[in-house]
């Protein structure tokens, strides 16, 4: 795995010193294991390999191979079905560099379903001049790039591609929709950013480029897959599905250094901690757990719904699985709000969930000190291992007069929910007849947030989003309209984007076993009574892991909460932030995306301790968007200057 960046003359210019600088300074600052680089008149690539599996050691990247050029930021994930494929045998060292070089040497095109794992690689045919790029199906890894006076640019970072672009120019698309989403959601597609002219590529994104044109397409799309998975029995349901669990942690387990777990109480981030500790208890090591936890003095206030400190559910975990060495962060130092501008450093474009993305990068920190290479979790879970579509699935029993088995499912949630045969069936006939979406409420949408509403509509955003919107509507009346809704590039970047830099910056790379693309895949094919039945739900973990789970997880029946504390951290400092926030919406009242007034006032009417918990992070990414944009504007200013 690996930092990659470089230049590619299409026309032959000779790419100068001083861009070669521009692309490799820009990684001084993240943990690299050991540099490597080609440079010739009109090509640059460069490769910081970071050692997370014991392959890498021995990396060579970049490649050159007569006219032909290759680079690479690469885990595999199939390693053996690959070498196999290649005649070679398992005990072979071949890098994951050149293993996926030497795929894509004889099979080109055509293999890219093939290949699972992290990975974005660029490629470039001297003789055609022609360039090729591609990234892993799931999102893990993706490069930045720029087009400019015929030369392609690309980086692991957006920074050198900033700093080569000449002036920069907002994308006011891009942070339209960025702002416009009054939720945590940073994207409605898979490629822009907020710079105009910088583009990345995609998950399961193949681009080709040559002086005339670019030529992209989608690879990989799971929702359109058609083939329903059946099977005689339960038994085998059950069967299949732990073996595919188990493959697609296990091979996530390949550093010769320690192996961390981010875990919460939960369904999700337990049961991948569970399949690790066990796959690597037979080499004897530990899995090394880290838990986001309130700080000391915390006082809980969200209900007796929630568990605001896991601790007591982890630590019951790490009594089980007797290899699992826990660490509880309490930061008691972390502030969202005065921590921002070290995370901008690291994330380049505005993030939008503060508070968890501090926790998870200062747990990403602390497993490298602990000599973890790998960070394991259960993000994607809710799409795949524990999806529910228990309402979703009594509605679809209704309308296709299923009568038995819709019973069966009201009586099995009455017993196992407690809510009432009659409430479950009139839920389950209300949403039977949802089948016009209801007309999408503007005010609603947009009401709360401090966007411009002339700004939305200048950019097609209040059009873009009202469409999202219906399309989010749709999901509770359907799986298809949710697999549509939810297994999208844009979604899997959400899930990516940021880890990315996290895993630069930390030496840590995130992986997900529940977001594997033959999970993705498996989970999709399956049949809906899978998910639910006799009242079970969430049953792929539910009651097909129950030997695996331990027992006070499976109980559990509040719902986590990481980052509950995040109010009664800023508390203290409420009124220094609350000037901070009023200084910055009347130093940019003039800013054409954000209605600065409308901010101001709510800020005036409500402080932060009578503030939502998302009422304080809307105001927080909002800041941070103001912010970032007089950053870029003076970037500029600073530039012409020089």
């Amino acid at each position: 795995m690996s930092a990659i960046c470089g230049a590619v003359s299409l026309n032959g210019k000779k790419i100068g010193a001083k861009e070669c600088s521009i692309l490799k300074s820009a990684f001084s600052d993240c943990v690299i294991d050991r540099w490597e680089e080609i440079k010739e008149d009109d090509i640059y690539m460069g490769c910081g390999i970071q050692y997370f599996t014991k392959e890498a050691v021995s990396e060579q990247l970049p490649i050159k191979a007569q006219e032909f050029f290759f680079d690479a930021d690469v885990i595999l994930d199939n390693r053996k079905a690959l070498l196999k494929r290649l005649h070679f045998e398992e005990q072979d060292a071949v890098t994951d560099g050149r293993l996926l070089y030497l795929m894509l040497q004889k099979y080109g095109e055509s293999c890219q379903n093939d290949l699972l794992g992290a990975y974005a690689a660029v490629w470039y045919d001297r003789r055609k001049k022609e360039v090729t790029v591609l990234a892993d199906a799931v999102g893990y890894r993706y490069v930045y790039y720029l087009i400019r006076d015929d030369v392609f640019y690309y980086s692991s970072l957006m920074r050198p591609l900033e700093e080569l672009c000449g002036e920069l120019k907002i994308n006011d698309r891009w942070v339209a929709d960025y702002i416009g989403q009054d939720n945590l959601n940073a994207f409605t597609e898979a490629e822009e950013t907020p710079v105009l002219g910088i583009y990345r590529t995609a998950p399961a994104g193949f681009l080709k480029i040559t002086q005339k044109d670019i030529k992209k397409r989608c690879y990989w799309q799971p929702y359109q897959k058609k083939k329903k998975t059946v099977y005689k029995s339960d038994k085998e349901y059950k069967k299949h599905f732990l073996d595919l669990y188990r493959e697609c942690t296990a091979c996530l387990l390949r550093s010769p250094a320690e192996t961390a777990v981010l875990l919460s109480g939960g369904y999700d981030s337990t049961s991948v901690a569970c399949l690790a500790a066990k796959e690597l208890e037979k080499c004897g090591k530990k899995l090394y757990s880290f838990t986001s936890v309130p700080f000391h003095g915390y006082e809980p206030d969200l209900g007796k719904g929630y568990i605001t400190d896991e601790t007591e559910l982890v630590q019951k975990t790490a009594d089980v699985v007797e290899n699992l060495e826990c660490t509880f962060m309490n930061m008691p130092e972390m502030n969202c709000w005065y921590d921002r501008k070290k995370y901008m450093r690291i994330s380049e474009i505005p993030y939008k969930s503060p508070q968890n993305m501090l926790w998870i990068y200062e747990g990403m920190r602390q497993a490298y000190e602990k000599n973890a290479r790998i960070m394991l979790g259960g993000m994607f879970g809710n799409g795949t291992v524990s999806f529910d579509n228990a309402m979703v699935y009594l509605a679809w029993l209704f309308r296709r007069g299923r009568w038995i088995t819709l019973y069966r499912e009201v009586c099995g949630i009455n017993k196992k929910l407690h809510f009432t045969k009659k409430s479950v069936l009139q839920t389950a006939v209300k949403d039977s007849f949802h089948k016009k979406v209801k007309k999408a409420d503007r005010e609603a949408l947009f009401g709360k947030s401090f966007v411009r509403r002339d700004y939305l509509k200048k950019n097609g955003s209040d059009k873009r989003l009202l469409r999202l919107d219906k399309k989010i509507q749709k999901c509770s009346y359907s799986h298809k309209a949710y697999q549509q809704a939810f297994l999208t590039a844009d979604t899997l970047r959400h899930y990516g984007e940021y880890m990315q830099k996290n895993s630069l910056f930390t030496g840590v790379i995130m992986r997900d076993p529940t977001r594997d693309k033959r999970m993705i895949e498996f989970v999709t094919s399956l049949p809906y009574g899978q998910f639910t039945h006799n009242g079970v739900r969430r049953r792929l973990i539910a009651e097909y892991m129950k030997d695996i789970v331990p027992a006070h997880i499976l109980k559990e029946k509040g719902m986590g909460r990481q980052s509950a504390d995040l109010k009664q951290r800023l508390l203290p400092f409420s009124s220094q932030i609350e000037e901070e926030w009023k200084e910055n919406y009347k130093k940019f009242s003039g800013s054409t995306c954000i209605d600065c007034k409308k901010a101001l006032t709510g800020l005036e009417e409500k402080g932060i301790k009578d503030m939502t918990d998302f009422e304080i992070v809307r105001h927080i990414f909002t800041n941070i968007l103001l912010e970032y944009l007089e950053a870029k504007k003076s970037y500029n200013v600073d530039r012409r200057v020089d």
